[in-house]
């Protein structure tokens, strides 16, 4: 009798041990939203690599009387040009070139530029992955041959 209790004792640790790890893992491995940490989220929102955007941000757009499509083309378009000024800046030395840089990049990009994944947290945040299908050096190559380096 003591060996069976025994027995069904540490059959009854293992199993408990086993689930508690388990719940450990899956605790760990978990992506969850940023404004609410207890709220499993998409893949996305944790790994910024989707298949055919080798360039991918992710964007919060916080809770507004805006509608959704008004704080989609607001967060897209606030990226778009976040891009651009920061590509223009960093590929072109002067003023001239930087502004002209600027604009090619917007007509670009604006034609590029995707929201690719949304999502809408538990506290009405609405995240956003916005994403260019192709790299960076390839749309500084494509900038480049339309406006060379001056």
């Amino acid at each position: 009798m003591v060996k069976r209790s025994a027995t069904l004792t540490l059959f009854c640790l293992l199993a408990l041990s086993a689930c508690s790890n388990r719940a450990v893992d899956s605790e760990a491995t978990r992506c969850a939203f940023a404004d609410s940490p207890r709220t499993p989220a998409p893949a996305f929102i944790c790994d910024p690599d989707i298949s055919g955007f080798p360039v991918t941000v992710l964007l919060a757009s916080e809770p507004s009387a805006e509608s959704v499509s008004e704080r989609i083309n607001r967060t897209l378009t606030g990226q778009i040009a976040l891009w651009a000024d920061n590509w223009s800046q960093a590929w072109y030395q002067s003023e001239e070139g930087q502004q002209a840089a600027n604009e090619l990049l917007l007509k670009i990009l604006a034609d590029k530029a995707r929201v690719v994944r949304s999502r809408a947290s538990p506290t009405g945040t609405l995240w956003l992955m916005v994403g260019l299908p192709m790299s960076v050096a390839e749309v500084r190559s494509l900038t480049l041959a339309t406006l060379p380096l001056r």
